[in-house]
Formats: structure tokens, C-alpha cells, sequence
């Protein structure tokens, strides 16, 4: 069986669809197949594969009875790599969702887990920017949560309470089978002495609950991103490539711990 992560941030900015594309190609490169699926009707994923959104997305597989899951789930360029695009209009599905006597928190659940855990290895959800519905929904549907947060900023943990708070919600009263794995240390400098700081106290605050690896602040992303290429792809070579290998790697050995 597959395991299901909800890449999760109340936050924006903090990198979650980076992290969850290159995390994706990554593990793909490994070996491993990857589903990908994008919660967020801002659609910054899907707008790595699709120049506008297909027939089939998201929206209709939540939408009234829902469609199979097969019909909106696409191969991509990248060997082994699937994804579930998203559109704008997935936003108007909240009030018919919270209308339902879950309150529309087991949809995802009841209509994507069973296809992706018996699919594919790993399905990584991008979740939008806040903790509403479509990021409930995902921690519902998941085993585990992963948290990006980014340095160089004493702003850069607003928020990750409220986070951590939610997830300990969903565990008490929706999925008592999620866990929360770990948080990614994202855009770090550790040239920088803010990012120092930074690290150090995301490492004393959290301990044991952080990423080894941490993703560097590079200009390889932002150019990877203008390509819409994950930086693997657009420069396999570079510091942010290697280690986002890294990190593939060592969530493949926490999860056989």
C-alpha cells in the first residue's frame, strides 16, 4: 500500500508546491511511483502541466457524485510522476462541501485514497495557503503531514502554531491515523546570521520534528520555476537539486524506521 502526505503550511510563501514538485521527481527518480495532486484553486501546480486546466480535474471528482478518479488523473513529463490537476472553480464547491454532515472533510478520503494508495507509492497533496476545507480535507485523506518553512525572516514561523494546532484537531476528532512527520527547513542561507538564528531555533523549538535536510536559498529554483521545470530537470547540478535528492532519500528512510 501507498502512503499519503499533505504537504500543509497556514502560511504563504513558504515554498509547498517547490517542495512538493521536486519532491515528486525526486522519489519518481528513485524508483517509486508518485501521484501528485493539487488542492490549491490558485493552481500554481497544475500550472507546471496544463497551459489551462483540462476537462477533468479536481472539481469533478468533488463535485456532486463525483467522477472515477482515473478520468482526472494525467501522466506528466516526468517517468513515474502522475498528477491531479486543480481549477479556479474548486472554490465555489465550499458551501455545497460544508453542507454535508462531515462537513465535507471525508471527500477527499472516500473518493481519492483507496485509487491512489493502491496506484502509486507516494501521493503528495499541495495544499493552499490556510487551513480551510480543501487543507482539512487533505490531512483527513493523509497519513502524514509535512510542513515547509522558510528562513530569512523573523515572520518566517507566523503561523506554524495555528498549524500544528489543526493537525492535532484532525487527529483528535477526524483522522486518528495521521501523523505529523516533519518540517523542511525551506530558502535557507546559512551564510546569512538571520537564517543561523533561524535555524537554530526551529531546531531547539521542534526537535526531533525537522528535516535534516534543508533546501538552500538558490537561483536555480526561481529559474526552474519561470520554466516550469522542476529544478532536477532545469539544473540537475545544482546545490538545490542534490538536495532535494537528499530529502527523497531520507523520507524514504524515516518511513522504513
Amino acid at each position: 500500500m501507498g502512503k499519503v502526505f499533505a504537504v500543509v503550511n497556514n502560511k504563504g510563501g513558504v515554498g509547498k508546491t517547490t517542495i512538493t514538485l521536486n519532491l515528486a521527481h525526486s522519489l519518481a527518480n528513485k524508483g517509486v511511483s508518485v501521484l501528485v495532486v493539487d488542492l490549491d484553486n490558485q493552481c500554481n501546480a497544475t500550472s507546471n502541466f496544463f497551459p489551462t486546466a483540462p476537462d477533468a480535474t479536481l472539481y469533478e471528482l468533488l463535485d456532486g457524485e463525483g467522477i472515477d478518479p482515473n478520468k482526472c488523473v494525467y501522466p506528466t513529463q516526468y517517468d513515474r510522476v502522475h498528477f491531479l490537476p486543480n481549477t479556479e472553480d474548486s472554490g465555489s464547491l465550499e458551501p455545497e462541501l460544508l453542507a454535508r454532515d462531515d462537513k465535507g472533510y471525508q471527500l477527499l478520503n472516500q473518493r481519492l485514497r483507496s485509487y491512489a494508495i493502491n496506484r502509486f507509492d507516494f501521493t503528495l497533496l499541495d495544499c493552499p495557503p490556510n487551513l480551510g476545507l480543501f487543507s482539512l480535507q487533505a490531512m483527513a485523506a493523509a497519513d502524514f503531514v509535512i510542513c515547509p518553512v522558510t528562513g530569512g525572516s523573523r515572520y518566517a514561523t507566523a503561523g506554524l502554531d495555528k498549524t500544528i494546532r489543526t493537525i492535532k484537531y484532525v487527529q483528535e476528532e477526524v483522522n486518528p491515523n495521521l501523523r505529523f512527520l516533519r518540517l523542511i527547513l525551506n530558502q535557507v542561507d546559512r551564510r546569512e546570521g538571520v537564517d543561523r538564528a533561524f535555524v537554530a531555533g526551529i531546531l531547539e523549538d521542534y526537535e526531533g520534528l525537522v528535516f535534516e535536510t534543508m533546501i538552500p536559498r538558490c537561483t536555480a529554483v526561481k529559474q526552474s520555476e519561470a520554466l516550469k521545470q522542476t529544478v532536477l530537470r532545469a539544473a540537475p547540478k545544482s546545490a538545490a537539486a542534490s538536495k532535494f535528492r537528499k530529502l527523497a532519500t531520507e523520507l524514504i528512510d524515516l518511513l522504513q524506521e
